[in-house]
């Protein structure tokens, strides 16, 4: 599900020092295994992390690459790896949090080395970030090696990716802008409608947008927190349901998810098409849990979880779907505001493999659509090898005939969505067999 994400304009955690110490050992514990473990920040973080923890792992996790230079310039040796996941809360801190004073944000930190198990670097921990404070060190400029990842605070793989695709202007525009603090819902159709939502944030005097997918652009509430709990609403991106919609699946097709988890375009397809009956597949049993899961708390009955391998043949599905959405697995690279631990965890290097199992899925499900059916390839990644290269792929080796996409934008059968404003990074192609 859609994480949800605090304001940089709300408040934190007032005069006492003892919580705010534990949220940054809370904050760097988590900061530790997503940088050193590989855990997902997603799943480290829940609906019990305190506000404060969840926003000084994000803003460390967004700073990372500038927070990393710093501490090269100001630190003799390489600091243990849980102290530099402190060292990077505490910089993010002080470069970002404007409520909390300079001298308490270095103090408590100093403090949390000792909840952290590290008492002998609590010297060290406040040198650093004194200095930090003080603005002691000298970041690259303009013209020198580094300028813009540190400026960014992206790696430089990744900033000449944006500048390649999109030119200088709209990649700067993309780099400047700065994760949005809100979040998008959308209406569970078979509980109201979106007017049925918006009286109840109307009544509570709650402030929204419709967005262009036609769901609600705000920030979190009470309201929409308990909204969520019924099942009157889910958490679903834009680009997420522009997918779908691209689909323009029709009431009482038979409609194959491939690679479904967690679920969110199945039960919106489901909605749409309450007569259908809609297969939701994924390759990890634990996630096809998570897709069942999430049509029971929507009330989905039409969606039925299979724990399948796409990149594998199924006779029993041959030709017997009238339409199939591929929401491939893919580099993510599209959701770097949202997760900017994916910048992590990808490069330049994983892309081509990513895109040759792209590819095998799509030679494997279109053998499972019917003649006339048609087929939504969407990822929610930026790079060509991905998205336009195995759209060629669709049209030119698999044989099916590209569509114009049944939207409101202008396509000529793909869109390609950067990232900014409401939208994630994506890709949308629609064909028909």
């Amino acid at each position: 599900y859609e994480r949800l994400r605090l304001s940089q304009r709300e408040p934190h955690c007032g005069r006492d020092g003892a919580r705010m110490r534990k949220f940054f050992a809370e904050a760097a514990e988590i900061l530790d295994s997503v940088l050193r473990k590989d855990a997902y920040v997603s799943r480290e973080l829940s609906a019990n992390t305190p506000p404060m923890v969840e926003r000084l792992v994000l803003g460390a996790l967004e700073n990372d690459v500038k927070s990393s230079c710093i501490i090269s310039r100001l630190a003799e040796k390489r600091p243990k790896p849980v102290v530099t996941a402190l060292l990077k809360v505490g910089i993010y801190a002080l470069l970002e949090i404007d409520n909390v004073p300079d001298y308490a944000i270095v103090s408590e930190c100093v403090e949390a080395a000792e909840i952290l198990g590290k008492k002998d670097a609590r010297g060290f921990v406040n040198a650093v970030l004194k200095k930090v404070a003080r603005r002691e060190y000298a970041l690259p400029q303009k013209g020198e090696p580094d300028y813009l990842a540190v400026h960014y605070s992206k790696p430089d793989w990744f900033i000449k990716l944006l500048f390649a695709r999109y030119g200088e202007s709209l990649a700067t525009t993309i780099l400047e802008t700065p994760a949005p603090d809100t979040v998008h819902v959308r209406a569970n159709l078979r509980m109201g409608t979106i007017d049925t939502v918006r009286s109840v944030l109307d009544a509570h005097a709650t402030e929204y947008q419709i967005s262009e997918a036609g769901g609600l652009i705000m920030r979190p509430t009470p309201e929409i927190k308990e909204m969520f709990r019924e099942g009157m609403v889910t958490y679903q991106s834009p680009s997420s349901m522009l997918a779908v919609q691209a689909l323009a699946p029709r009431d009482g097709d038979r409609v194959l998810d491939a690679c479904s988890a967690p679920g969110g375009k199945a039960v919106y397809i489901s909605e749409l098409c309450p007569h259908s009956e809609v297969v939701a597949c994924d390759v990890h049993s634990h996630r096809v849990e998570l897709v069942r899961a999430y049509a029971e708390r929507m009330k989905a009955n039409n969606v039925t979880a299979v724990e399948k391998d796409a990149t594998v043949f199924d006779e029993s599905f041959a030709e017997a779907f009238d339409s199939v959405l591929v929401d491939a697995p893919c580099s993510c690279l599209g959701t770097f505001r949202r997760h900017p631990d994916v910048l992590l965890r990808r490069g330049a290097d994983s892309v081509k493999e990513i895109a040759a199992l792209q590819r095998d899925i799509l030679s494997v499900v279109v053998r499972y659509l019917k003649k006339g059916g048609v087929l939504i390839y969407s990822t929610c990644t930026v790079t060509e090898e991905e998205n336009e290269q195995n759209a060629d792929f669709i049209e030119r080796e698999l044989g099916l005939k590209p569509e114009v996409l049944p939207i409101a934008r202008k396509n000529d059968g793909r869109l390609s969505l950067p990232p900014r404003d409401e939208w994630d990074g994506f890709f949308i192609a629609r064909f028909r067999k």
